[in-house]
Formats: C-alpha cells, sequence, structure tokens
C-alpha cells in the first residue's frame, strides 16, 4: 500500500512539473483531465527533469578524466 502511494506522489509532481513547463493557454483545468492528460504530463515532466541544463554540461567538462 505504501508503495502505491509512493508511486501515486511520484505520478501527481510530475505532472505538476509538466502541467507548469506549459503556456498556461495550453493548459487544462485539474478538472478536466483524463488518464492520458495525467500520462502526457507526467511524461513531459519526466522529460523536462532529465533534460540537460548548462549546469550539467560544467559539471560534466569539469569532472571530464584528462587524456
Amino acid at each position: 500500500m505504501e508503495l502505491l502511494l509512493i508511486l501515486g506522489a511520484t505520478v501527481a509532481v510530475f505532472a505538476y512539473i509538466g502541467r507548469t513547463s506549459m503556456p498556461a493557454s495550453e493548459r487544462l483545468p485539474l478538472s478536466s483531465w483524463r488518464i492520458s492528460d495525467v500520462a502526457r504530463n507526467a511524461w513531459l515532466g519526466l522529460i523536462v527533469c532529465a533534460a540537460q541544463t548548462p549546469l550539467d554540461r560544467t559539471m560534466e567538462e569539469t569532472f571530464r578524466p584528462r587524456p
């Protein structure tokens, strides 16, 4: 049961991140979300969180082994 709660909370967090990464004019109200909308927003949130940032590139260059 606890695992199901953790999984649901994780999906909800990624869906929230995905929803906020869209322009406000394209967002659906939460009351009209279907399962497919939750899945799409969670996938978008996962993509946003996994995207490389300039900080990631800087850290990779800094800690890359020197030949």
